[in-house]
């Protein structure tokens, strides 16, 4: 490991010395590695815009006295927030099985073919005409369950006409 590496090592405890005060293998090195001397000059320059970032103006001596007073007053909102949502996360599992029981209801009360959503209005549910439409069409609108034989047909027809 060379000298660059040791240097980069330990720059922030460099940049903290004045010059008097660095190791002598650290001198011997910045005289003639002008990178490490500009890195070291770069981390003096932002310790000492961090110290002055730092000093600003004091706050009034009743600064804590208020924050802390003005704390407890604001505490039940958080307490009412925190037990609605804890009382919804436990309605949770009720809204799924709802939701998956009126799904299963929906599905199962009309039986095949008596959704008319998205049906053409001469079209009626449970009465589809056979003209015009693919294999594929009567089946879906068709009333009774298809046969086996006629799923293969229509699979087979290709472009479903």
């Amino acid at each position: 490991m060379g000298p660059c590496e040791d240097l980069g090592k330990t720059l922030d405890e460099l940049a903290a010395l004045d010059a008097a005060s660095l190791p002598s293998w650290a001198v011997d090195h910045l005289a003639s590695c002008l990178t490490c001397t500009h890195a070291l000059m770069r981390a003096r320059l932002a310790r000492g815009l961090l110290a002055t970032a730092n000093e600003g103006p004091e706050p009034p001596a009743d600064f804590a006295r208020r924050v802390l007073a003005a704390l407890p007053a604001s505490r039940p909102a958080r307490v009412a927030d925190q037990e609605f949502w804890r009382l919804s996360w436990r309605l949770v599992p009720a809204f799924a099985a709802t939701a998956a029981l009126l799904l299963i209801l929906f599905q199962f009360e009309g039986g095949v073919g008596s959704v008319s959503v998205g049906l053409a209005p001469e079209l009626t549910p449970g009465v589809a005409p056979e003209e015009g439409l693919s294999a594929s069409e009567r089946l879906v609108l068709g009333g009774a369950p298809p046969d086996l034989d006629q799923v293969l047909a229509a699979v087979m027809e290709g472009d479903g006409r």
